[in-house]
């Protein structure tokens, strides 16, 4: 699985729960699956009455299974907390975001120079296009529903964002481009420790092309690599054993 793919599990989670209010089947979903993980933040489970904006964020990253390398919290500036001593929060409201990142906002903001508030609220970015970014929150308004709000890029009221490390948890690299004339593959990079489907097509490619005897067993090890290196010898590129757009191109030509 791509990093991409893995941030686009934790945005789908968070779709499921947009149109959630207090008390709705949602909603509880989104308390249970916070309180069903433990150890829970500073020991407290959270209440169905209580505000649960950081508890939505937190409960997506438990549900997409991703919590180990987020935070868990109740509390908006709690969670800020934490993402600090986790190393994963970035101070600077510039920075542009990614799905599955959190973002943080301090309200009282004056909207001059960075912000270094108090987090009052937080949700996580669905998307960005352009100069916006789309955000799911939970508790949002007085009536307290999962929903969308659409900020700018380094907007006012942006306290900073909470960015776990996704590509930590790949086996696959994110799908590049290889072209070669007017054909263009969106194919994933392919290296030591890749498995799948793809690395089974590779198998077979270099079984296939270039003699080499592989078990066609989607794993990409030791033996794949040396075989890998052995083609991009022969093909005139980089011996790197990684499976590139260059590489890609050479076993489809």
């Amino acid at each position: 699985m791509t990093e991409n793919q893995i941030r686009q599990r934790v945005v789908d989670v968070m779709r499921g729960w947009v149109g959630a209010t207090m008390g709705s089947a949602k909603h509880r979903d989104i308390v249970n699956t916070y309180n069903s993980h433990k150890p829970l933040a500073r020991g407290y489970a959270i209440k169905p009455t209580d505000a649960y904006c950081a508890a939505t964020v937190s409960a997506a990253w438990i549900k997409a299974g991703v919590v180990q390398i987020a935070v868990t919290e109740v509390s908006a500036p709690k969670i800020v907390e934490l993402a600090k001593a986790k190393g994963i929060w970035v101070e600077n409201d510039a920075y542009r975001p990614q799905p599955g990142d959190a973002i943080a906002y301090d309200w009282d903001d004056s909207g001059y120079g960075d912000n270094t508030g108090y987090a009052d609220h937080v949700g996580i970015v669905e998307a960005v296009s352009g100069n916006t970014i789309t955000v799911i929150e939970g508790n949002m308004g007085s009536a307290g529903v999962v929903g969308r709000r659409s900020v700018a890029v380094n907007g006012r009221y942006i306290r900073g964002y909470i960015t776990p490390k996704y590509k930590s948890l790949a086996t696959e690299e994110t799908p590049v481009t290889a072209q070669e004339g007017v054909c263009n593959v969106n194919l994933p990079i392919l290296r030591e420790g890749s498995r799948g489907g793809y690395v089974k097509s590779l198998q077979i490619l270099l079984n296939a092309y270039y003699g080499c005897h592989l078990s066609v067993d989607g794993i990409f090890g030791p033996a794949t690599k040396a075989a890998v290196m052995g083609f991009q010898g022969k093909e005139g590129l980089v011996k790197d054993g990684i499976v590139g757009p260059k590489s890609w191109v050479a076993l489809l030509r």
